[in-house]
Parts: structure tokens; C-alpha cells; sequence
């Protein structure tokens, strides 16, 4: 008889503790919750923020393509100023032969440039000598 007595308190007890639950674990007050709320100008500023780094970051993919390579016949010597070697060495440089034409659409300006007057430089990479050529899979002018 006392095992089912002391079965039937622990039973009340269990019950008890489990009605008393909510009663512990509620508040007087409300928690405060804040979410922040954002308009549609600030939703529409951050889509254009997001797409603007995925463009740049296809464009950093599409100019690293540009200038890798496996093979030195991947690589020729193009002109990346519109005077090319007039305006010296730095108006050369050599990229991977397949993107000739979207470094062409890259570099064409609206402005017209005028060019210096004189024959065009032969120092470094506008020698006669210069190469284009693959180096750790990266197109470069050796001369």
C-alpha cells in the first residue's frame, strides 16, 4: 500500500511541477523584440550594392582570363593605348590571344586621343626583340 501511495505523490508532484511550468517562465512585462525595418529605397540600394559587386567580380574573373594562358602561343602583344608605342612601353601588353576582341571592346574609348609626334619607342616592350610569352600561366612581354 505505501509503494502505491508514494506512487500516486510522486504522480501529483509531476503534475504539479508541470502545470507550474508557465506560471515560472512567464513575464509581467512583454519581451522586447527589435527587427529592423527597412524601406523600400534601402531594399533597393542594397540589391544594387549586391549587383555591383557580382559585376565586379566577374569582370576581375574576365580579366584574369584575359591574361593567363598554358602556352607561349597563347599569348600575343596588343596595344592597350590607342598610340601603342608612341606613348612608350606602357602603351603595350600581352594577354591570351582568345580575348583580343573583348580587351578591344574594353579599351575603346569615346574620346579621341592625340598621339605624340615622332617615331614610335623601342625600349622594353616595344623593342623589335619583344615576345609575348607564358610564364606561370600569365601572359608577359619579355624583350
Amino acid at each position: 500500500m505505501k509503494a502505491k501511495i508514494k506512487a500516486v505523490w510522486l504522480l501529483a508532484c509531476a503534475a504539479a511541477a508541470i502545470l507550474l511550468i508557465p506560471v515560472f517562465l512567464s513575464k509581467d512585462e512583454p519581451i522586447e523584440v527589435y527587427v529592423p525595418f527597412l524601406d523600400q529605397a534601402q531594399l533597393e540600394e542594397k540589391e544594387a550594392q549586391k549587383q555591383k559587386e557580382a559585376a565586379q567580380a566577374a569582370a576581375q574573373l574576365r580579366q584574369r582570363r584575359m591574361y593567363s594562358c598554358t602556352v607561349d602561343e597563347d599569348c600575343i602583344i596588343v596595344d592597350k593605348d590607342p598610340c601603342g608605342c608612341l606613348v612608350g612601353p606602357k602603351g603595350v601588353v600581352a594577354i591570351n590571344a582568345s580575348y583580343t576582341l573583348e580587351f578591344n571592346r574594353q579599351n575603346t574609348s569615346p574620346i579621341a586621343k592625340a598621339c605624340p609626334e615622332g617615331e614610335p619607342s623601342t625600349e622594353k616592350e616595344c623593342s623589335p626583340t619583344a615576345q609575348a610569352v607564358c610564364e606561370r600561366h600569365y601572359c608577359k612581354i619579355v624583350y
